[in-house]
């Protein structure tokens, strides 16, 4: 065994395909934080999140080469419908902890989070009726950190737990939606946005 770090993960590279996002390019308080966790995270185990990396996946959309742009269009008018009745939120960032390995913010109100990928998952069926929906029952969650190897959960608990002190409570108004083309790169994310979808407009 090699006692020098983690054994490195392969991971899937490449287009993953469409999902449904909420990001925080605008959210200043959450970008400050982020960066003074940073400064904490052993990056011989874990990949820090970018403040422009930031996001929240709500739900998959499709998967790469598997829906065409008019279905897009189709599934994001759809949505700006739905969304109407779905009124901007506060989204409240106060506890890390270990997500699959991964360290990152639980976020609530859980509720309205679910509330709002509700609705654009039924936008999604109502044009994709096989839509590969996200089937997972995790909490809301936004990372700040990817394991760089396998079997680091009890290393990101305990990071996140030593952490838990540099925490502070850091409000973010969620004011749309944002559908894009995801791709992973090494141990994180990029993406294409496609559009945008406000709510309670």
């Amino acid at each position: 065994m090699n006692s020098a770090g983690p054994e490195r993960r392969d991971p899937r590279r490449g287009p993953l395909g469409y999902y449904w996002f909420i990001t925080f390019e605008h959210a200043s308080d959450l970008h400050s934080l982020t960066e003074e966790l940073r400064q904490a995270i052993d990056t011989t185990y874990f990949a820090p999140v970018s403040t422009n990396g930031l996001h929240l996946t709500l739900d998959r959309i499709a998967y790469i080469n598997e829906c065409t742009p008019e279905q897009l269009d189709s599934i994001a008018a759809a949505a700006r419908r739905a969304c109407k009745n779905q009124p901007p939120f506060s989204m409240m960032f106060e506890q890390l902890g270990n997500l699959c390995g991964a360290i990152g913010f639980k976020v609530s109100p859980a509720e309205r989070v679910r509330g709002l990928r509700d609705e654009l998952r039924s936008a999604t069926i109502s044009v994709l009726p096989e839509a590969p929906i996200k089937g997972s029952s995790s909490d809301p969650h936004v990372t700040v950190a990817y394991p760089v190897g396998e079997d680091l959960s009890a290393m990101a608990a305990a990071t996140a737990d030593r952490m838990s002190t540099m925490v502070r409570r850091v409000d973010v108004t969620v004011s749309e939606a944002v559908m894009v083309l995801l791709e992973r790169r090494r141990h994180g994310y990029w993406w294409k946005e496609i559009t945008r979808i406000p709510l309670g407009k």
